[in-house]
């Protein structure tokens, strides 16, 4: 284990283990490292600008975590995989570029990115896009969006938004979901504290645990599903289900006052089509 100033390194520098003590507004890893280990950056909410090597593979878990400040990120073109909350909290970023060499990203790896304004994936990138300029990060397999802002448009191609999609996206203010969406992931807008109306489609017919939870400003619901879609645990957590309004198809209003969480709005009227 080879440390230099406050920044601990492996033997071969391969690997960055740990740089929780640094304190400063910038720093440039060592070009030899592959690996940025699990938290290794987690809290230095000082940190403004990060130089990444030209060899990095791989950013492990929660390794930027809470890096609140940072605004300056470029990934090299050879990071192939970025893990599990690697990026979350750094409210600070406003930018994302995704190079062509990523092919693996981690459940929620950019929530709590609520600066983000805009996120692009190059063009050569063989598992991700951001199509049709949706300034998200869409896996072209699955046709899951896995990462979203707030200036995020979702194409009527996406079938799934992911968990942790636009997690903490306080400047989200309006979202329509395109009818191609049928499933919503656990958390995939928690915490959009700004978000006050929501139109969901036809097409959805599942919604995680805490989809919606602590949407605070919720003042409108309109879904246009005749079915009610089923929830997952507490989807609604924290949305204020009595002065919120939820609007239904005519012939679906009793469906949705009997529905498991649907039926905890107490203001539900239908809309005829």
């Amino acid at each position: 284990m080879e440390k230099r100033d406050v920044v601990v390194y492996s033997e071969d520098y391969k690997k960055l283990l740990n740089a929780k003590a640094c304190a400063g507004k910038y720093y440039e890893i060592d070009e030899r490292v592959e690996e940025i280990c699990k938290e290794a950056f987690k809290g230095c909410d000082k940190l403004e600008e990060i130089v990444m090597p030209k060899k990095l593979k791989k950013i492990d878990s929660e390794a930027f975590q809470g890096c609140s400040s940072l605004t300056k990120l470029t990934l090299p073109d050879s990071v192939a995989r970025i893990d599990g909350l690697a990026f979350c909290g750094c409210s600070g970023l406003t930018e994302l570029t995704l190079p062509n060499s990523v092919k693996s990203i981690g459940d929620g790896a950019f929530a709590d990115c609520s600066g983000l304004e805009k996120i692009t994936v190059e063009s050569g990138n063989s598992r991700y896009d951001s199509r049709d300029n949706c300034n998200s990060i869409i896996d072209k397999k699955t046709n899951t969006l896995i990462a979203g802002c707030k200036n995020s448009v979702i194409p009527n191609s996406v079938a799934r938004i992911d968990g942790l999609a636009f997690c903490g996206c306080s400047g989200l203010t309006e979202l329509t979901l395109p009818n191609s969406v049928t499933s919503i992931g656990n958390c995939a807008f928690g915490g959009c504290s700004g978000l006050t109306e929501l139109t969901l489609p036809n097409s959805i017919t599942s919604i995680g645990d805490y989809a919606f939870a602590y949407c605070s400003d919720l003042s409108k619901i309109t879904s246009l599903a005749e079915i009610p879609p089923m929830c997952g645990f507490k989807v609604f957590n924290g949305v204020n289900k009595t002065n919120c309004e939820l609007i239904v198809p005519e012939g679906s209003v009793a469906a949705y006052t009997r529905a498991e969480d649907w039926n905890k709005f107490s203001n539900i009227r239908g809309f005829s089509k």
